[in-house]
């Protein structure tokens, strides 16, 4: 799950490279808004859900002209589009991801984006997880 979101967070980061992005520091934050997990405890989904995960990387010039779909790299080969579109502004894609589990993870992507920030939302669906997160991008400077 962990490697599913931090790949989101790549996603979320690399997806307005087709704008194309500006390279450098960047703050991503994620919330989970829903989440069921066979077998997992209504207060532990509560605990998970509204609390924000914050994450900053660095994109490079080379990863901004690289584009979105480099993100498939960063996920160590477990995650492939279906289908990507990033234009005018708005970003919809479908990642497949093979987490070790007997049905593979989709996620639909769907926001907006510009050179220096992002929102989307992803929903995550197909194995024992399901989830919608929204995710929040802004570049803070130079790296």
């Amino acid at each position: 799950m962990r490697a599913i979101m931090l790949s989101m967070l790549g996603l979320a980061s690399a997806a307005s490279a087709e704008s194309p992005v500006t390279p450098g520091k960047w703050q991503t934050t994620t919330t989970v808004e829903s989440m069921t997990m066979p077998g997992m405890p209504p207060e532990m989904a509560k605990r998970m859900m509204g609390k924000p995960m914050s994450a900053t990387i660095c994109i490079t010039p080379k990863e901004a002209a690289a584009g979105p779909r480099d993100v498939i790299g960063k996920s160590n080969g477990a995650c492939r589009y279906r289908s990507f579109a990033a234009t005018a502004g708005r970003i919809n894609a479908v990642m497949e991801c093979k987490t070790g589990a007997p049905t593979p993870q989709l996620i639909a992507v769907s926001g907006t984006y510009s050179p220096v920030s992002y929102d989307i939302r992803s929903k995550m669906s197909g194995g024992a997880v399901q989830s919608v997160s929204r995710t929040m991008g802004k570049r803070l400077g130079p790296c």
